[in-house]
Formats: C-alpha cells, structure tokens, sequence
C-alpha cells in the first residue's frame, strides 16, 4: 500500500480531509503512538491507511506531543500540535478545523490507534457525507456475531433505522429481543456493533465540540449521543468488520507479531 505524494493533498475548501489526533498519554500504554512494529511506529501505519484512501485529498496528524510530531514530520505526514486539555479526539479534530488548519467541508476522524484499520472503510465514511447532503455526521457499523459480544457493555450497539440513520447507541444490549436470542439467530436479529469511525461535516463538528456534554452522553459515556441530542443525523454504513485498535500491552504485541509476519522479505 502506497501513500499517495504529499503534493497531491493541498488545503483547501472542498474535499475531504482526515485528521488522526494521536495522544501521547494513553493511560494504559503510553507513548502509544510511537510504539514500533516491523520498523515502523503505530501512527504511521494509521497515516498510510488513511493516505491511500481514494476519497481523502490531505491527511493531517493532530498531536499534544512534540515527540509525535517530531515522528509524523520524519516520515512525511503532515503534522500540527494541538491544546493538551482537549478531552477527546473529537475535540483535537475540531480545534484544527475551527482554526483553519483544516478547511474541508467533510472532516473524517480517523483513530490514531488502529493501524489495521482499511482504507475502504475509511472511504466508506467519507461516502455517507459525500452522496447525502441531509446527513451532518457519518459512522459505520459491523454485525454483531456473538452473544458475548451483544452482552458485552464494551462492544457499543447501534439501532439503525430503515432509512439507514441511527436511532440511538448503547452499550446494553439493544434492541431488547423479547422473548430471547440464541446464537443461531443472530443472522437474522440485524443487530449491530458501532465502529468508532466518524466522518462530519465542518459545521456539525464544531457545534458538537462547543457543546457541553448531554445527559445520555454522560450516563451512557458515548460521545455521539449528544450528537443525537443535538438533532444532529447521523448516517451509517455498514461494512464486514471492525479494525483492531490497540488499548493494551498485549494488543501492541499482537499486532506486532502479523506486522512482522506480513513485512516484505528483506525490508
């Protein structure tokens, strides 16, 4: 996979951007960002997904951390520094777009710690705004394949509409299916896991950024319920699965191990 030359992503009005904020004070694993696997730190391999993604003309870092910076420019991403007390990469997306650093009408919020994420779901994203005018924010789902996983408070739901805009997000398991759910019928339930993966539109990020938190948003702790509150819509597309971020220790070494099962002989 070939990023794309720096030169043929200018700034500019229209188009779509995607901004990767990268933290470096991941409480779990810091200096998250910069950990390497086959040569090369987590977030460059975030920025060559997200380069080679055909409906994205610029990519821009947007990091609290000179190291990371330092490491984004070395080799050649765009990379700008953002406030440290932005309390979420939403809000470090929105900061370069509400100074200008970013111009794009359609901003996609590209996760800095899921380097296996695929260029075709971050298309996907961008498509949603791109072919819908009447939608504010795009996301994605993938189907949900377990009990397990349906139970599970860390696998966020999503009920979808048959207009394809989201109802609501929980990490209960909804829909509630009323007189039980067996594995087997799972296929059939349409039920879905949310994919952290969000496209917006300039003005819909920055009204959700310089609003304070909601109250589904803040007993659910899902940012993208004040996105709902704030009648914002939000379309979703759905797609096979879900890249593996990386939250822990032994998430890094994981990927580590398939990076360098995959990295060219001899590289």
């Amino acid at each position: 996979m070939t990023p794309r030359s720096p030169s043929r992503r200018g700034a500019g009005g229209g188009g779509v951007s995607a901004v990767i904020p990268a933290r470096y004070g991941s409480t779990r694993l810091p200096g998250k960002p910069l950990l390497e696997a086959a040569g090369k730190p987590i977030i460059q391999y975030v920025w060559e997904r997200a380069s080679a993604a055909e409906s994205i003309r610029e990519v821009v870092i947007a990091t609290d951390d000179e190291r990371i910076l330092e490491a984004a420019r070395a080799f050649g991403a765009r990379a700008e520094m953002t406030r440290g007390e932005c309390a979420s990469g939403t809000d470090r997306v929105a900061e370069l777009a509400g100074r200008g650093i970013v111009e794009s009408e359609i901003i996609v919020n590209v996760q800095g710690d899921e380097p296996e994420i695929e260029s075709s779901a971050i298309d996907a994203a961008a498509r949603l705004l791109l072919e819908d005018e009447s939608a504010d924010i795009g996301t994605l789902v993938t189907p949900l394949r377990s009990l397990a996983e349906y139970e599970n408070p860390n696998a966020v739901k999503a009920v979808v509409g048959r207009d394809s805009f989201a109802l609501y997000f929980s990490r209960s398991p909804v829909p509630y299916v009323r007189g039980g759910l067996g594995e087997g019928d799972l296929p059939a339930a349409g039920l879905y896991r949310h994919v952290g993966l969000y496209s917006y539109r300039r003005e819909a990020l920055l009204r959700l950024s310089e609003a304070p938190p909601s109250r589904l948003e803040s007993l659910e702790k899902l940012e993208q319920l004040r996105a709902l509150e704030l009648a914002l819509r939000i379309k979703v597309a759905e797609v096979e699965k879900a890249a593996r971020g990386i939250d822990t220790r032994e998430d890094f070494e994981a990927f580590a191990r398939r990076a360098e099962e995959s990295r060219p002989k001899g590289g």
